[in-house]
């Protein structure tokens, strides 16, 4: 029924336009500073407000579930993401800029996005060390939130689905005079699911989720800005386990997340001062409770205290836009699973970046030399520089290259935690002895813009080297009467590398056709094979028409992964849990993800907007209990009402 809309859709002639040109798009990733898109001498993908709407998601993760070269990584403590092969504790999760409070593990679980009061993603692929120092070897991924335009301006959206998933969220902003005024909550949740029906145990958590924030700030003048914000976000996680005596687990896990953020930015000439401040609190409780029994039962409480702060200029001066400034973060973990209960460390960086504009007549030219040196209380200094160019040799023609090092500094988990899972019969021990992993990367791409409206085609390489890379080793197989001692240790060297390809085709004002190709080679040079759980090709295409006559729009998204291999014995993956005997390869199967949208949007009375939704997730139902349990085939419906 839904393929019949979008061809009855794609016969038609929208009156309207369904987005603008990307290049006058505002971005500020790549470079901490505002730019449009067009400009930036950092490659910037950026999703949408608009597209956001139009895709009619819940979460950051259904958003990026299908985004060309990104790879979702699901655990049982979240939802982590891959970028450019790189697993997600080496990607960069932002909030405006900032940093946000707690890891579920050695990542930040993306599933805590609701993207209510997102105004717009951006994602910056490779090395960007330079500027945001840990962490961002792959990349980044920023989440820009809106800023209230009107007097008064609010909406609602409710969803309710398969799985009993229920979604309420509410939004409300004010723009009076010099003040602007935000507030919204939300409240989600889902039962488990399960892949496997000949046992009671569960492949994926139910969730309960309640979050709300408020922004505040004055703008006197387009120069000048103060603000602060504040959120809270409190996670229910449970599931069922099984060993292999059959004792049966129920296995909670509940997350607080508290953030306070305050800044200004004032702008004199061409000078502009950004000075910001962030407070995070984050609080992660797991419970395994033996079904009839205590004698395996284990509790694990962790909290961590995150300050950080950072004050940056910039100048114009001629041909040159400088940049400089200084972040300092201060991060201390509690938890009864440390001797003597907590750790503490600090870091200061400080970063000077050069954007220099050679030729700005004929062919335009760019050059950006950046250096960062990061000093850390544990693992001492890091330098983290970069060189990045932009050539346009025509207007249809955008050339970018960059080369940059990076820097990993082991988590408090990997450094410290004792974590221990009787249920399935392993303790995960801390090693204090781990190093920093190190990185050095290269990325080389180009887009054209054929000489028909809305066509662009862009294509990328990249080649990112690792040493002292950090493995999980084992001293056995998992074993609830025995259970195996997992560590980590610096042992590896290895390398991600390959090509990005994308179409995107507009056929009228409505209707476009996106594709994309990536292509990954991934290798522990340690051991001598394929870095495990990566599909070596990914295909993305995309097909969205709007029809403003009858207010129908539809978006068809599909991606396929090929086969991915895993390794026993490789720690806490799924091959070496599953018990499959010493240096055994496993190829998961390669799968199709299918999913559609269908909206409806009428204007009912001035600026009064109502919105009809229904999307299915995962129609192919691809997906298994021991190499991709994700969540099953789905359909969600739901409603949008907005002033």
């Amino acid at each position: 029924m839904l393929s019949l809309v979008l061809t009855a859709l794609l016969s038609q002639t929208p009156d309207a336009g369904v987005d603008d040109d990307a290049r006058n798009l505002t971005v500020i990733t790549g470079s901490r500073t505002e730019r449009k898109a067009a400009d930036s001498v950092v490659a910037t993908e950026v999703i949408t407000r608009a597209q956001i709407e139009q895709l009619a998601v819940r979460d950051l993760v259904q958003l990026m579930q299908q985004q060309p070269g990104v790879e979702l990584v699901y655990t049982n403590r979240g939802v982590g993401l891959r970028l450019q092969g790189l697993d997600p504790q080496y990607v960069l999760i932002l909030v405006d800029g900032q940093r946000i409070s707690g890891r579920s593990g050695a990542f930040t679980d993306i599933s805590r996005f609701s993207l209510r009061e997102i105004e717009r993603v951006e994602i910056v692929k490779g090395p960007a060390a330079a500027l945001y120092g840990a962490d961002a070897i792959g990349g980044v991924i920023n989440l820009i939130t809106r800023n209230p335009q009107k007097a008064f301006e609010a909406a609602l959206r409710g969803s309710f689905g398969t799985l009993m998933e229920g979604d309420l969220r509410g939004y409300v902003g004010s723009k009076l005079g010099d003040f602007e005024l935000r507030a919204g909550g939300g409240y989600r949740t889902r039962n488990p699911y399960d892949w496997d029906p000949s046992n009671v145990a569960q492949n994926g958590a139910g969730i309960r989720r309640l979050d709300g924030d408020v922004e505040a700030a004055w703008v006197p003048t387009d120069k000048f800005r103060l603000w602060v914000r504040t959120g809270y976000v409190f996670t229910d996680l449970n599931a069922i386990d099984q060993n292999d005596t059959n004792a049966v687990f129920d296995r909670f896990q509940r997350t607080e997340q508290f953030d306070v953020w305050a800044g200004g930015r004032g702008t004199v000439g061409d000078t502009t001062v950004t000075v910001r401040g962030h407070f995070g609190l984050f609080r992660d409780q797991f419970l395994v409770d033996q079904r009839a029994s205590t004698a395996l039962d284990s509790y694990t409480q962790n909290r961590t205290r995150l300050w950080e702060g950072s004050a940056q200029v910039d100048h114009r001066l001629g041909r040159h836009t400088l940049t400089g400034g200084v972040d300092v973060l201060s991060e201390l973990l509690l938890s009864d699973r440390l001797n003597p209960g907590f750790v503490q460390r600090a870091r200061i960086g400080v970063f000077v970046q050069d954007e220099w504009v050679l030729a700005d007549h004929g062919p335009r030219v760019a050059i950006v030399p950046g250096f960062r040196f990061d000093g850390d209380t544990q693992f001492g200094g890091a330098p983290s520089p970069r060189l990045a160019v932009k050539v346009d040799p025509s207007p249809a023609v955008t050339l970018r290259a960059s080369w940059g090092l990076g820097f990993r500094p082991p988590t408090f988990e990997e450094l410290y935690l004792q974590f221990s899972n009787p249920g399935i019969g392993y303790v995960v021990a801390g090693n204090p002895q781990l190093k920093p992993e190190h990185s050095g990367s290269v990325n080389v791409g180009v887009d054209w813009r054929p000489p028909l409206e809305g066509w662009v085609v862009s294509v990328s390489a990249w080649h990112t080297s690792m040493t002292d890379l950090i493995n999980v080793s084992a001293n056995g197989v998992p074993n609830p009467d025995d259970p195996v001692k997992f560590t980590y240790a610096n042992v590896a060297n290895a390398y991600t590398q390959g090509v990005e390809g994308s179409v995107r085709a507009k056929f009228s004002k409505g209707t476009y056709l996106e594709l994309g190709y990536t292509g990954l080679d991934a290798k522990d040079l340690t051991r001598g094979r394929q870095l495990e759980g990566r599909s070596a090709h990914k295909v993305n295409a995309q097909v969205v028409s709007k029809y403003r006559p009858v207010g129908l729009e539809g978006v068809l998204r599909a991606t396929w992964y090929s086969p991915r291999p895993f390794y026993s014995g490789s720690g806490l993956g799924f091959a070496n849990v599953l018990g499959y005997g010493d240096e055994h390869t496993i190829w998961a199967p390669g799968y199709f993800d299918l999913e559609a949208t269908l909206t409806y949007t009428r204007d009912l009375w001035r600026s009064f907007g109502f919105k009809l939704f229904v999307t299915g997730y995962n129609l192919l139902n691809s997906g298994d209990a021991n190499f991709n349990p994700r969540p099953p085939r789905g359909v969600l419906g739901g409603m949008q009402l907005e002033i």
